[in-house]
């Protein structure tokens, strides 16, 4: 078996305007099967939140596999493979995972967070490939989510121009 190991590093200007976003990428490849598996493990600020396995034979994505990670733990992972995909989440975690999947069931994006509903990571996905968002808008985010949220401003609003604010913000920060 013939193995080439590809380490790319600092790769954030590819990825997002971030500098807290690093990816390093491994690959090896079998000549006699033509089998290739890579794996891109991208850390933020240090921490990793997203490791992503893809085996590939002639050319062809046979499986793909993404497992999110905070505070260093395994929250979960998600599988693609050619007829289906899947979630599976670990026993008590303290985080929660949300998937947002679009009208052609395709999945758009992910989110960690705390039971509370305080965003800790996000990723979109693209082609079937997650990357972590940039920092600031997770900060923007939990910062919209607090105003909203904040009690005086439940207290004021009418059930249906709070609904109306909340669906604002959802597709205020849905990825493009």
């Amino acid at each position: 078996m013939r193995t080439f190991i590809v380490l790319i590093l600092s790769c954030a200007s590819v990825l997002t305007a971030d500098t807290g976003i690093r990816v390093i990428t491994t690959a090896k490849t079998n000549a006699q099967s033509g089998a290739i598996s890579t794996k891109d493990i991208f850390t933020r600020d240090g921490q990793t939140n997203l490791v992503r396995d893809t085996r590939t034979k002639a050319g062809v994505i046979r499986i793909r596999l993404h497992r999110f990670y905070h505070n260093g733990a395994l929250l979960g992972d998600f599988v693609d493979m050619q007829d289906s995909s899947g979630f599976t989440t670990e026993v008590g975690s303290p985080y929660s995972m949300t998937f947002e999947f679009g009208d052609s069931k395709d999945v758009r994006s992910a989110v960690i967070g705390t039971k509370e509903g305080v965003v800790l990571d996000a990723f979109t996905c693209t082609n079937g490939l997650f990357f972590p968002v940039e920092s600031s808008v997770i900060t923007k985010a939990n910062s919209d989510v607090r105003t909203l949220l904040a009690p005086e401003h439940v207290g004021e609003t009418s059930r249906e121009d709070f609904g109306r604010e909340a669906e604002r913000l959802i597709e205020k920060h849905k990825p493009e």
